[in-house]
């Protein structure tokens, strides 16, 4: 069970990158429009997927229901914003760092609302 959670983990920073790098690749272009790529929506299908994992291999006595949902509603907005402008050319100039802002809230969410109690 512990290595199955290691292993998710590790995807899951894996998810994290790929959103990050995603919307690092798109500052070349802030001034003339980001876009939505790939790496910023399989990044955040990866987090949601492996989270989710993480959460139903955990003991529920030993789990932090409400910091899980909030970072999942986070993953679920990224997603929804990601869906609706991944097609896009040009996309609003809000759409890309706010996904950014989105994955740093849960990012923080992670480190200072500990999922898991002790």
């Amino acid at each position: 069970m512990e290595l199955g959670i290691q292993i998710l983990l590790v995807l899951h920073f894996i998810g994290i990158g790929a959103l990050l790098s995603g919307f690092f690749y798109q500052l070349k272009s802030i001034k003339s429009g980001m876009t939505v790529n790939a790496g910023i929506l399989h990044g955040a299908w990866l987090m949601l997927l492996t989270g989710l994992g993480m959460a139903g291999l955990v003991k529920p006595a030993e789990l932090n229901t409400f910091v899980v949902a909030l970072k999942t509603v986070a993953l679920t907005a990224i997603l929804f914003v990601a869906y609706k402008y991944r097609k896009k050319e040009k996309t609003p100039a809000w759409v890309v760092p706010i996904i950014a802002l989105l994955t740093t809230v849960n990012i923080s969410l992670a480190i200072f609302g500990s999922a898991v109690t002790e």
